[in-house]
Formats: structure tokens, C-alpha cells, sequence
């Protein structure tokens, strides 16, 4: 006899923290609705990050009381960047608009994950680990019958929504036929471990340290403190730049640690250097109304195109679908409630969004760049909405658009003598 699928209200492949927090939200917003996650690995496993949370994932996490997993974790308290000719600026990371804290951790994604899932399974979620996704069928009634596989075993969901949080290379994604981002529309990028007995001296504190158009022209580089001596460090560019000029991203990461070194940074034990693909924000996927299938986070191409931040877009993500279809799971209206996530979630991102990417495109040309930094190292105002555009939701004005344009237009010396002002 065969074995009648098993039923869950929401299914969810997929589980990093945007596929474990949109878990979480569905059980504290309606706790009797039966939830279960799948991931191709068995956790803690690693994930190529730049490890960096800020105060978006703080606030997802503050929501339902979950920010005591940050507890012990150090706070990083400032952001450094350094530009062409060695201009470079350090500033305190200021009060956001949006958001509570003004923090950032550096947490490993291999810790971080792990203690996010355990907080999915404390609410009573199903986690099916070491199980990869196959296919999905739909039903007229328009739930969705779901296949999994390990080394072992089959096994069929039944579900009323299909969740993708399954990543940069979604397989869900990829059943849709939806596209893939275009080379210019994503980054490619390497990430490494590396132990520092000297970069809280060298910078005076615990400081994200970017760098633009330096060792990778048109990308950007980063060396994150985490506990201890352990750092994060990575290079990423342009997927369309990295072909065009037939670059090698090993040895991108090299030219990065050189000039790590060549500011006094010890670098020692270089490990776990991984690289990967991050679909920017910039081109994202449309919704096929037909099926009750929703895309978050990497899946749905939600990354900073400036930053290549994707953690608190994903979490947010999770939460707002949640939000919009917890109490319509069983109503023929589910589908208008997956369409409502899509319409909020642009609705609050989409003018962030184009503004990053207007802000990756003017941080491609290495004269933009200094020039930025040289009215930024002059203007408190400028540098603070920098870094908000980096941490927080921060989008251009008419208004800004108009002061930034003016600041770039007038010798530095006048914008000196105005900042005194």
C-alpha cells in the first residue's frame, strides 16, 4: 500500500535565517498551524558571508524575543573605508532611522544559523536536515504536493505554500523557470578565515573595514573583526566585470591580503576560503499567481547591490509573508495573500534598493570614489547616510540627490569651511 503524503500548512525549503525566520513568524503568529523546514545539510554547517549583522537583524530578531542569541558577542562599534590613493575614512556607526540599536556583530554563519534554526525548532517546527528538494506538483485546489530526497530515503509533503529560501542557486527557483539574474545584475565573490593578533591595534577598535576600487577595481573588499583574533576577510566584483577581464578571484583575494599586510594587519592562518554568487536586488524575480509558491531572501534575488547584504532582507522577508498569509493558510484567498508579501516587501525596499544600486554604480569609477570619500571625510552627514545605505533602509531624495550633487561640485576646501559652519 503506498504512503499517503505527510501534511504540513507551510513547507519550507530552505534553512538559513530567512527560511528559519519565516518559520518562526508563521508559529508566533498563529501557533497551531503545522510548519516544517528542509535543508540539503545537517546543521551547523558553513555559509561563504561576510558574517556582519546590523541593526535590521537585530530588530527581526527583537521581535519575538530571540535577541538573546547575540548575547557574549562582541559589538563592533565603527566602519573604516579606504578608497584609491589611500583615502580613507573611520566613523562611529550612527543613530539609524529605522531601527532600535545602533549595532553590528560578527558572527560566523556557521554559529549564527545554527542558533537561528534551534529557535525554529524551540517553536515546534518540523527541520528535516540532509535532505535535498526534487520536485512539486500542483492540485486544483491549488495545494502542492512536494518531493524530498536523502542518501536513503523519499519522502512527499503535502502543503498549502511552498517556501523557496533554498539560496543563491534555488532549485525551486529554477522549477518556476524563473530567470537567473543577468551578469551585471550579480556579484561574484570569495571569502576566507584569517587570524590577526594586531587589527583592533592597528585600527584603535573593533571596526568593519571596507575597501573600494583598491584591490579589485570596480569591487570592493572587507575584513570583519569577529571574537578573539578571527577575521572574515573577502573580495567580491561585478560578475560581468569578473568575465570581462577574465579575472581569477583567488588571486583577487591575494592582492587583498597584500595590501592588508601592507598596513601593518598580521595575517596569519588563511583557511575555509570559499567563493560565491550574490543576486543583487536590482533585477528580481515576478510571481507566478497561478501557484501558491512564495521566493525569499537569496532565492528571490534580495541582496544590497552596494553592500551585498542579504541577511536582514531575507529574516524581513520571512516575517512579512508570514504576516500576510498566517490567517489565510485554508482560504481560497492565499494566493492574494502571497501577492500582498510581494506588493509590501517592494513597497518598503524598492527605493533602498535603487538608490544601492546608484551608489554601486557611482562606487564603480575609482574618481567617484575619492571624491565621495573626500567630501564624506569632510561631511558628517554624507558619511552617515553612507553607512545607513549600508545598514539600515536608507534611500535617495530629490532633496539628497541635490545636496550630495552640490557637495561633489565645490572645492573641498569651501565644503571644509562650511562643515565648521
Amino acid at each position: 500500500m503506498e504512503k499517503s503524503p505527510k501534511n504540513y500548512d507551510v513547507l519550507i525549503i530552505g534553512a538559513g535565517p530567512a527560511g528559519a525566520n519565516a518559520a518562526i513568524s508563521y508559529k508566533n503568529l498563529n501557533p497551531n498551524l503545522t510548519v516544517a523546514l528542509v535543508d540539503k545539510a545537517i546543521f551547523p554547517r558553513d555559509k561563504s558571508c561576510g558574517d556582519a549583522i546590523g541593526p535590521g537583524v537585530i530588530s527581526a530578531l527583537k521581535r519575538f524575543n530571540n535577541e538573546h542569541i547575540l548575547d557574549g558577542e562582541p559589538q563592533v562599534v565603527s566602519t573604516t573605508l579606504y578608497g584609491p590613493d589611500n583615502i580613507g575614512i573611520q566613523n562611529y556607526i550612527p543613530e539609524v532611522k529605522n531601527k532600535e540599536d545602533s549595532i553590528v556583530y560578527v558572527i560566523p554563519r556557521v554559529d549564527l544559523d545554527n542558533r537561528i534554526l534551534d529557535l525554529a525548532k524551540d517553536c515546534g517546527v518540523d527541520v528535516y536536515e540532509g535532505y535535498s528538494f526534487v520536485d512539486f506538483t500542483s492540485n486544483l485546489d491549488k495545494s502542492l504536493n512536494v518531493q524530498i530526497k536523502n542518501e536513503n530515503e523519499n519522502l512527499e509533503f503535502l502543503t498549502k505554500i511552498l517556501v523557496g529560501a533554498d539560496g543563491a542557486n534555488s532549485r525551486i527557483r529554477k522549477k518556476l523557470n524563473y530567470k537567473s539574474n543577468s551578469d551585471w545584475h550579480k556579484a561574484i565573490a570569495i571569502r576566507a578565515y584569517i587570524d590577526s593578533p594586531n587589527y583592533l591595534e592597528i585600527f584603535n577598535e573593533r571596526t568593519l573595514m571596507f575597501e573600494i576600487n583598491v584591490s579589485a577595481d570596480k569591487g570592493y573588499a572587507w575584513a570583519f573583526p569577529s571574537k578573539g583574533n578571527l577575521l572574515n576577510i573577502g573580495i567580491g566584483v561585478p560578475v560581468s566585470i569578473f568575465k570581462k577581464d577574465k579575472l581569477d578571484i583567488n588571486v583577487l583575494l591575494d592582492n587583498f591580503v597584500s595590501e592588508l599586510e601592507s598596513r601593518g594587519v598580521i595575517v596569519e592562518n588563511i583557511r575555509k576560503q570559499k567563493s560565491y554568487l550574490l543576486p543583487f536586488a536590482s533585477s528580481r524575480p515576478k510571481r507566478n499567481k497561478d501557484l501558491n509558491i512564495a521566493l525569499i531572501g537569496d532565492a528571490s534575488s534580495m541582496i544590497n547591490p552596494m553592500s551585498g547584504e542579504g541577511i536582514f532582507y531575507g529574516m524581513e522577508a520571512g516575517y512579512l509573508l508570514a504576516k500576510n498569509t498566517h490567517e489565510i493558510i485554508h482560504s481560497s484567498k492565499l494566493s492574494d495573500g502571497i501577492h500582498l508579501y510581494e506588493k509590501e516587501f517592494s513597497k518598503r525596499f524598492r527605493k533602498h534598493y535603487l538608490s544601492c544600486a546608484l551608489a554601486r554604480l557611482i562606487l564603480q569609477s575609482p574618481f567617484m570614489t575619492k571624491r565621495l570619500l573626500r567630501v564624506a571625510s569632510n561631511d558628517q552627514d554624507t558619511i552617515d547616510f553612507v553607512v545607513e545605505l549600508l545598514f539600515d533602509e536608507a534611500y535617495l531624495t530629490l532633496k539628497e540627490v541635490f545636496k550630495i550633487a552640490y557637495k561633489f561640485i565645490i572645492p573641498t576646501k569651501l565644503l571644509v569651511l562650511s562643515s565648521k559652519n
